[in-house]
């Protein structure tokens, strides 16, 4: 009794493979269905399967039927009807020698819904329950991929890193590196473009301290412009203060030696008159008087002269300093 227990336990350890080599034992319609299967014909396989399913006189193969119905629909990408297979069988077939393998398909399905984290908690725990599993390296690439989908690019070159360094030979080993590179890429563009932004605010920083330092300036010099021009006014007015006290007193002393030579012209005349009647006097006085007039007529041409220039003097000043101002 003991050795026929034993035999039965070996018999449900036996993998699939093993058992199927045993044509009598394994239905013709699921030799069918894989062979189908493998060589790319998922329609004609899956009529195979169902042939299972409606069979009642083979319900111990319902679970292999179901199991290999999700894999062909995944196959076709018709991701519903997958989902809805691979969960009926993890409800109904925990026991099933492809219980691992469907909690990796779950996983799968999941990244393929666009659920990765979801898909991220299914696979991990499909790797922590099952460390020697066959599919544990893929497992770990869509890790990484559901990692790539959500951004976190820091976590997925590690999960790829790891999947590089511990499954040299697994089959997603090429494009586990290749995102890698991607992922490194990434990162040196996201580090220029962070290179960049300091760089442009740096020169937006700058160029506004320099055109505020510009408008200072320019309200700089328009304050001193005001000021010269206030001070300049106010010399040029001392100036013509100044220039219009000589002038006036140039002109009071013209006068006076006006007056003063109409005196002595009105005198010269009556000398003359004198002399022209016999009543004239001495030499003497006639060379003295003659002297005296012409210092007088020479000293008023002099101030005449001095008066003249002296107004040509302002008026070109004047001109130059209008100039200058405007």
């Amino acid at each position: 009794m003991k050795k026929i227990i034993v035999m039965l336990l070996l018999v449900t350890l036996i993998t699939p493979f093993s058992v199927y080599s045993q044509e009598k034992e394994v239905p013709e319609a699921i030799k069918s269905g894989m062979q189908a299967f493998s060589q790319g014909e998922y329609e004609q396989a899956l009529l195979h399967f169902r042939d299972i399913i409606l069979d009642s006189t083979q319900t111990g193969y319902h679970g292999e039927a179901y199991y290999w119905i999700a894999r062909s629909h995944l196959a076709q990408e018709r991701i519903d009807k997958a989902a809805q297979n691979i969960d009926y069988f993890i409800a109904n077939y925990s026991n099933h020698n492809r219980y691992p393998d469907a909690q990796y398909q779950k996983g799968r399905i999941l990244f393929l819904q666009k659920e990765h984290e979801k898909a991220i908690r299914q696979l991990y725990e499909y790797i922590e329950t099952y460390p020697s599993h066959d599919y544990n390296s893929n497992a770990l690439f869509w890790i990484g991929e559901s990692f790539y989908a959500l951004g976190h690019f820091d976590k997925a070159e590690k999960v790829y890193t790891a999947l590089v360094r511990d499954y040299p030979r697994s089959y997603k080993l090429e494009a586990a590196r290749y995102r890698k590179s991607l992922i490194e890429l990434k990162q040196r563009e996201q580090k220029l473009l962070k290179l960049l932004k300091i760089s442009h605010e740096e020169y937006l920083k700058a160029l506004e301290d320099f055109q505020q330092r510009e408008r200072f300036y320019e309200q700089a010099i328009s304050s001193y412009q005001r000021k010269l021009s206030a001070a300049a006014s106010e010399q040029d007015n001392e100036r013509i203060k100044q220039l219009n006290a000589e002038l006036s007193a140039k002109q009071a002393e013209i006068q006076r030696l006006q007056q003063k030579l109409e005196t002595q012209e009105r005198s010269i005349a009556e000398l003359k008159t004198s002399l022209e009647s016999g009543e004239g006097s001495t030499e003497t006085t006639v060379v003295s008087t003659g002297t005296a007039e012409q210092d007088e007529v020479q000293q008023l041409l002099e101030l005449k002269n001095e008066a003249v220039n002296l107004k040509l003097f302002f008026v070109e000043w004047l001109q130059q300093n209008r100039e200058s101002n405007s």
